[in-house]
């Protein structure tokens, strides 16, 4: 057995909510994460053979076609995660009322129609806290991977929100605790008080980052095959896990998919598929062939069966 793990998701977040982060009219958001991005996701998976975990959104089974998507993914060997009710990026300041119920409701909803168990949880924005894992806990998940300990990302984010406030338009997405920066870079179990401290809470699998880089799709896309490679050979030689994330439109384009011009503030979204892909291939080909990738509630579930629940 390989000693490394690793862990695949992707986050379904629908296009109204790239509307959203960049302070634009929503009117024209299609279904073409769901629609498009989700089956060639589940296409590439099946073709690198792996099994990855999908976080949805559950008010997206109120559109045409999701309900039926997300029974798919369970079909197909994948994990269905909690990606909250409504995606709430303020889901660390609404009043907590409102917080427990985009959690709960959310693996409610998500577990009646995907039929399945959803016990994993990652929070909108990557922005968690004591209060959210508490609720994270009491609705029954056992794992969260809502950390994302990424400088680069973290001021990014931060200038990116900035500029737009100077050209007078509005981000719904919010910049969280910076605490996250120094947090845990391994799989760890979290303290009750501090999501980004070890203790003796809920097993937390951080997105991973080597050297600074994120192992994400918008990063794949910008660096390329090379540096894509190159920059999964350095999480390789530093992690003992890798949690890789994509999102469903990591796999659509504005070109090849149709999708409105305006979209084009997200420059992932100007990437051809095809180019995408075998990007994306390439790096989890590696992956496949370098650790054992599992989904998380199949890690999760050895690590709390392991005698003194000790990561290794």
């Amino acid at each position: 057995m390989r000693a490394k793990t690793s862990s695949v998701g992707v986050d379904v977040d629908s296009l109204r909510h790239y509307y959203r982060i960049h302070g634009l009219d929503e009117a024209n958001a299609t279904n073409a994460a769901w629609r498009v991005g989700v089956p060639r996701f589940m296409q590439l998976f099946a073709a690198v053979g792996i099994k990855a975990t999908f976080y949805c959104i559950a008010e997206d089974l109120d559109l045409p076609g999701n309900a039926e998507r997300i029974k798919a993914i369970v079909e197909a060997g994948h994990e269905v995660g909690n990606h909250t009710w409504h995606h709430s990026y303020a889901l660390t300041r609404i009043p907590a009322s409102e917080r427990r119920a985009e959690i709960a409701m959310g693996r409610r909803l998500l577990e009646s129609a995907a039929e399945a168990p959803v016990v994993g949880f990652r929070a909108p924005g990557y922005n968690t806290s004591a209060e959210v894992m508490a609720d994270v806990v009491a609705s029954g998940h056992t794992y969260d991977t809502s950390v994302f300990p990424c400088v680069p990302y973290y001021t990014a984010k931060a200038g990116v929100m900035g500029w737009m406030r100077l050209r007078g338009r509005q981000s719904r997405s919010i910049l969280g605790d910076p605490t996250v920066l120094a947090a845990p870079r391994d799989p760890y179990r979290a303290a009750v008080d501090d999501p980004h401290r070890k203790g003796d809470g809920l097993d937390v699998f951080p997105v991973s980052v080597a050297g600074g880089v994120p192992l994400i799709g918008t990063a794949f896309t910008a660096l390329g095959m090379a540096g894509s490679v190159a920059a999964l050979q350095a999480a390789l030689a530093l992690r003992r896990h890798i949690t890789v994330e994509f999102h469903a439109v990591d796999l659509i384009s504005i070109r090849d998919d149709g999708l409105d011009p305006m979209l084009g503030v997200q420059p992932d979204l100007k990437t051809p598929v095809a180019s995408k892909r075998r990007t994306f291939a390439r790096v989890l080909s590696i992956l496949r062939n370098r650790t054992r990738v599992e989904r998380l509630d199949v890690l999760a579930a050895e690590r709390a069966a392991r005698p003194g629940r000790r990561w290794s």
